[in-house]
């Protein structure tokens, strides 16, 4: 009984003080479960969101209270389930800015169980769990046994005992809404010589019931095709089947399309860290355009 309760007051320890941090991981789902978000606007997609759609340009241009939902290394379904997380204890937003591509959106994630970590302070939430919890490997003993899903990973214990105990500063820390840049120069390392992810069609059909969704509810969904470095469009094998897509189901529900693939942004590697994401000087320069793209199709006038 004593090991029992021991287990159980650690365990609450450890999850409190991952749920007062700004840690990457977890910066995001603690402003969702916070319920003060109240965003005139959200961004939903994956990295290529969370680091590159700056909320402080877009606070600032737009005079809209922005929010970025970007969820780092996962496709379509799971930036979904956030959104509904979020839509369960925040109101429901006027616009949302859905970022797409070739590959982001669509793909089969070849390891789902990547960064299942992110869900562990929330265990408790049978909602968000029984919707990740096959695909992250959350077992009864997970969610059942104190302390269980904390083995093996060490360093977010460390954390979670540290923000308990009044600790602010984490090497991974420093989220802004959602936003963080990433300031590394260009590296044309991993550059794949063709790019030909195969399509899940069955986020497919979530994407449209997502639409339609939107559309029942009144908010004004705008697909916005992010700006990759240019010389990956030449090695790119289903940009015509994936655009078709997004074309198809943004002229069901009379969406706008903001198509950055082959923006002056795309084709200067400076901007960017690796061929898929755009380092911090890029994303200034990507959220502003975009900002004015926005403004250009009467987005604050929706308010």
């Amino acid at each position: 009984m004593i090991l029992l309760l021991t287990s159980i007051l650690v365990d609450w320890m450890v999850s409190s003080g991952l749920r007062k941090t700004d840690i990457r991981r977890y910066a995001v789902w603690n402003d969702i479960y916070g319920g003060e978000i109240n965003a005139d606007l959200v961004v939903l997609g994956n990295s290529q969101a969370w680091g590159s759609y700056n909320t402080f340009i877009m606070d600032s241009m737009l005079g809209l209270n922005t929010y970025n939902l970007g969820i780092d290394g996962h496709t379509l379904r799971y930036q979904l389930i956030r959104y509904e997380t979020y839509r369960r204890f925040n109101p429901q937003p006027k616009v949302i800015l859905l970022n797409v591509c070739f590959f982001g959106t669509f793909s089969i994630m070849a390891d789902e169980a990547y960064d299942r970590e992110q869900f562990f302070p929330y265990i408790n939430d049978e909602t968000l769990i029984s919707q990740v919890a096959e695909a992250k490997h959350i077992t009864w003993l997970d969610r059942h046994l104190p302390l269980y899903r904390y083995f093996g990973y060490r360093e977010d214990f460390e954390n979670g005992v540290s923000a308990f105990w009044g600790n602010s500063d984490f090497q991974d820390g420093g989220m802004h809404k959602g936003f963080r840049g990433n300031d590394n120069s260009w590296s044309s390392e991993g550059i794949p010589e063709k790019v030909c992810d195969s399509i899940d069609m069955k986020l497919v059909d979530e994407l449209e019931r997502f639409a339609e969704n939107c559309d029942r509810e009144k908010i004004k969904l705008v697909f916005v095709k992010y700006p990759m470095c240019y010389p990956i469009l030449e090695h790119v094998g289903n940009l015509r089947e994936s655009d078709s897509i997004f074309e198809t189901v943004a002229g069901r529900y009379n969406m706008p399309i903001l198509d950055f693939y082959h923006s002056d942004i795309s084709r200067d590697s400076t901007n960017y860290y690796n061929y898929s994401h755009l380092n911090s000087k890029g994303a200034e320069l990507f959220t502003i355009e975009l900002c004015r793209k926005l403004d250009s199709i009467g987005i604050r006038n929706l308010l």
